[in-house]
């Protein structure tokens, strides 16, 4: 035990606690595929809305589908460090159980949400 630690110090060792980050890190990445799989469907129909009925390019359709897609992996990373910092300051190391599904489910809900408004937005000419 480090007498130099403040009281508060997390109470996992520091095997127990790298054992908890890689578990973090591939759970995470196993929902990413989840993540980019439900959400490639609703890209692909704005994607083809966009080529198909509204005259935009390919090239500039596809560039904007990787801006997107690279912008929502990067909002994707608040669920990991999400439940980082929720296990860290309430769980002291532990697993949160379910919560990482209603991390993921919430933030995937939010997404899903941005691409009903950004269709919403091309269909009724929104400003």
């Amino acid at each position: 035990m480090d007498p130099y630690a403040p009281p508060l110090s997390p109470a996992l060792p520091a095997d127990d606690q790298r054992l908890a980050m890689r578990e973090i890190v591939v759970g995470w990445e196993r929902l990413r595929l989840l993540y980019n799989a439900i959400l490639a469907v609703p890209g692909l129909l704005v994607l083809s809305a966009m080529t198909g009925e509204y005259g935009m390019p390919a090239l500039t359709a596809v560039l904007s589908a990787v801006f997107v897609a690279v912008g929502a992996n990067l909002c994707f990373l608040l669920g990991p460090l999400a439940e980082l910092y929720l296990r860290g300051i309430f769980r002291r190391g532990q697993p949160l159980g379910r919560g990482r599904w209603l991390l993921f489910g919430s933030g995937t809900l939010l997404s899903l949400f941005l691409f009903v408004l950004t269709y919403s937005q091309m269909t009724m000419g929104w400003p």
